[in-house]
């Protein structure tokens, strides 16, 4: 990345405001992760979480990718404040506003496009992701995912009625669905948890569907252990690619019903009014279609069925 430069208060035009937590560590914090829904118009990180797939040693899982911004500040004056606030009101709610220039930021925006990737290819750390399930991507795969250069300065933020410079961090992960890839990540670990292995996150499933048919032609044929269909690919797990899609859409149906009740109607607004982004809904929704959770009315809204079918998925596909 170039150099970071300042952002003066009066080159902005626009800000967003949030609050933020001292939190329960002893400590003062040099910074807080931020509410996704309060600095969408700053950082649009709704627009760029996306499913897909992640592939290593020929074991292909869905994954998501969530991208989380931070902000870090360098304010001795900020820092003593907060720990007489720390001393004093531990529980407080800390008013923070970013400034920004509006133009500057939907620029980079604009002019930045992921759709055309089919995929990207990095290497990550064995470690224990068969735990943790994901991984931190770094910011040369982050920069081909979203537009880190509209972040890369300090920008003027307001804590507390105190004006400090501040630097924000996208900090980007990848999920990966439970099942052969967790199982195969074990191995690695055991035989060398320090290794870094070859990993190919695919964004486009028509690129997905060849990848399956190269791999096709290199294995034998096994059936899924759950549903007995046929294998194209050698998992490690036995799992098909249907299933695991179903263990995936798992959390987004838990997501879904922290919002909507069983049984029903429930219209794109309101989820916007959730947080979700439109791009998230299209793809949340759609694959809540699929596995017939979510019924799609035609006329703008959609309605989620009864608890005992949703119970029943939960429950068969569940952790």
């Amino acid at each position: 990345m170039s150099e970071v430069n300042y952002l003066e208060e009066w080159e902005c035009d626009s800000s967003v405001k949030t609050v933020v937590k001292l939190g329960k560590s002893k400590n003062i914090p040099a910074g807080w992760a931020l509410n996704l829904n309060d600095i969408q118009e700053f950082i649009p990180v709704k627009d760029y979480e996306q499913s897909g797939w992640v592939l290593i040693n020929d074991v292909i899982a869905p994954c998501y990718i969530r991208i989380n911004p931070r902000l870090f500040y360098k304010s001795n004056i900020l820092k003593d404040h907060l720990k007489y606030l720390k001393e004093t009101k531990p529980d407080k709610n800390i008013p923070l506003e970013v400034k920004f220039n509006k133009q500057d930021i939907y620029k980079h925006h604009q002019v930045f496009n992921n759709n055309y990737l089919d995929y990207i290819d990095t290497k990550l750390l064995v470690g224990k992701s068969y735990k943790s399930r994901g991984w931190a991507l770094s910011k040369d795969t982050v920069s081909k995912l979203f537009p880190l250069k509209a972040y890369n300065c300090l920008f003027p933020v307001i804590v507390d009625d105190i004006l400090v410079n501040a630097k924000i961090n996208i900090q980007t992960r990848l999920f990966y669905s439970r099942g052969t890839l967790e199982n195969l990540l074990f191995d690695l670990y055991e035989k060398d948890p320090k290794r870094k292995v070859d990993a190919k996150i695919i964004l486009n499933e028509r690129f997905l569907k060849e990848i399956k048919k190269i791999q096709s032609s290199k294995y034998k044929t096994t059936t899924c252990v759950i549903c007995g269909n046929k294998l194209e690919i050698d998992y490690s797990g036995n799992k098909c690619f249907d299933c695991l899609n179903k263990e995936f859409a798992v959390p987004i149906l838990k997501k879904l019903l922290s919002y909507i009740k069983p049984n029903s109607t429930f219209s794109e607004e309101v989820l916007l009014d959730c947080g979700y982004s439109k791009r998230q809904i299209v793809m949340d929704i759609n694959k809540l279609i699929k596995y017939n959770l979510v019924v799609n009315n035609f006329d703008g809204s959609f309605k989620l069925v009864d608890k005992s079918v949703l119970n029943e998925f939960l429950k068969k596909w569940g952790d």
